[in-house]
């Protein structure tokens, strides 16, 4: 029986083949959407907010819009098994990774259920059935090969359901939830290759932080790391 790819992301990942394969690289080498996505949003320069006509490199306009769900980082944080994950990793890559990027996204790090709606899109205004999640450990794909993500999980069928609803309603296609969380500053080899293999083998599937989101958000942003973005829209889970 197939798995609901919200259900079970990472069993959906790997029926795509969509990880980063390790085995057969020795080297991890930023892909080209990074390195033009990603790799120039990468400093710690105040953003403006969203406006028009001050675009700076990697940034884009009209923005794009999508249904998120907010994911709790202090909630991430207070995890023992994620607080060691995170500990291990900066000990082992240092400054390869992109940590002042933690606490620049620290208040929108999402989920996204529904990418590049219609501009107009709008959700519900009534509160929406409470879900639950599961977040899981760090994945790193084939592709934007750079970044690193955490596979969210529906926490029961019950709520598989209700996002699936949210999805229908703004016609969405079907797919596992990731979220965006650590960037790399650049490609790996040797040592950190090996250190950041062993640490996605040992924590990706150890890693099962629970959350219950309190909104789901309507999101616009003119960055693929959504530090120039804003929420146009909050509709409540029910209590």
């Amino acid at each position: 029986m197939t798995m609901h790819p919200l259900a079970d992301p990472l069993a959906d990942l790997d029926a795509q083949r969509a990880q980063f394969d390790w085995d057969a690289h020795d080297v991890m080498r930023l892909d080209e959407r990074y390195r033009t996505r990603h790799l120039p949003l990468l400093h710690e320069t105040p953003r403006l907010p969203m406006r028009p006509g001050e675009l700076r490199e990697a940034e884009y306009w009209p923005p794009i819009r999508s249904v998120v769900l907010p994911v709790d980082d202090a909630a991430l944080r207070a995890d023992a098994v994620f607080g060691a994950f995170l500990d291990d990793l900066r000990a082992a890559l240092g400054s390869r990774v992109w940590w002042p990027g933690l606490a620049l996204r620290a208040d929108r790090v999402h989920t996204t259920l529904a990418p590049e709606l219609n501009p107009a899109a709008t959700l519900p205004e009534t509160p929406l059935p409470a879900v639950r999640l599961i977040v899981r450990g760090p994945w790193v794909g084939r592709h934007n090969t750079g970044r690193v993500y955490l596979p969210v999980q529906a926490a029961d069928s019950a709520s598989v359901r209700r996002l699936d609803e949210v999805r229908a309603l703004v016609g969405a296609e079907r797919r596992p939830m990731l979220a965006g969380y650590l960037q790399l500053t650049g490609d790996l080899r040797g040592e950190p290759y090996a250190a950041l293999r062993r640490l996605v083998r040992h924590y990706q599937t150890r890693v099962r932080v629970p959350l219950s989101p309190a909104e789901l958000w309507l999101m616009d942003t003119m960055d693929d790391l959504v530090l120039r973005s804003r929420v146009v829209q909050r509709v409540p889970f029910a209590v």
